[in-house]
């Protein structure tokens, strides 16, 4: 549901600023083929630039800062700052908005996610003793991972409310999503690990891409949670301020619950 926010978010300024009325369209809130066309479409269009007008940053690059990852027994991967590519190429698979049942859904498939930026391992480790001298590393170093075939699904509750200017509105239950993801491969590359006066980038980058199923839990589930943060963010914007009439064409009254 958080993915489905942010693309209405988009379309609220579609239909206060003209120039956006010739990028998406008012969709039925049952045609899925035109939904997804929709949200694709916006994605491509506002994932690099943001939504200055409401002071939402770009998605594509998605920045982010201080995010420690556990890597093996006493060693973490500490992202002071970076950045997540390949949002705006992601594909919607699925998309469902039963009012009925008051529960969207969606799935969403992403060909590549690419994660790059200043990286360090922090931390102690009795095998590292025993093989490099040292039990520790603080070392800074530049890093990229790629998440290959990314499949995720949402399910959120959704109600329609009416507030005092006479609009229908959604409201989102965002502390009730539930999601689930899967990736098909990962890939990591590190220039410049030293542990001591080793410099260990190859075999680290080789060790991780080669174990990369029984470590990919962790590390893939802490950017999610962020990528699924910044979509919270969208999703509160565009439903506290955007009426249901400026981007489904069904009246919504029949499903008011306030």
């Amino acid at each position: 549901m958080l993915v489905f926010s942010f693309m209405l978010l988009l379309c609220s300024l579609l239909f206060s600023v003209a120039a956006f009325h010739n990028i998406i369209r008012k969709c039925s809130i049952k045609d899925e083929i035109c939904m997804k066309n929709e949200y694709e479409t916006g994605l491509m269009a506002f994932g690099p630039t943001g939504i200055p007008e409401l002071n939402v940053d770009p998605i594509d690059p998605m920045i982010f800062k201080n995010i420690t990852v556990p890597v093996m027994e006493g060693i973490s991967l500490i992202i002071k700052e970076g950045a997540i590519e390949g949002l705006k190429d992601c594909k919607f698979t699925r998309i469902s908005i039963d009012l009925e049942n008051k529960l969207e859904s969606k799935d969403i498939f992403c060909g590549a996610l690419k994660i790059s930026g200043e990286f360090f391992f922090g931390g102690t480790n009795t095998m590292l003793q025993n093989i490099f001298g040292t039990n520790s590393s603080t070392r800074h170093t530049e890093a990229m991972i790629i998440f290959e075939q990314v499949s995720l699904s949402l399910n959120l509750p959704v109600t329609v409310i009416k507030k005092e200017d006479g609009n229908t509105y959604l409201k989102l239950f965002d502390e009730k999503l539930q999601y689930k993801f899967d990736i098909q491969k990962a890939g990591f590359d590190i220039k410049q690990l030293f542990f001591g006066k080793n410099d260990i980038s190859e075999v680290t980058s080789t060790f991780l891409t080669n174990n990369w199923k029984s470590l990919i839990q962790p590390i893939a589930e802490t950017f999610v949670e962020k990528v699924l943060d910044f979509f919270i963010i969208f999703a509160k914007i565009f439903v506290d301020n955007v009426p249901s009439k400026d981007f489904i064409l069904e009246d919504l009254t029949i499903y008011i619950t306030n």
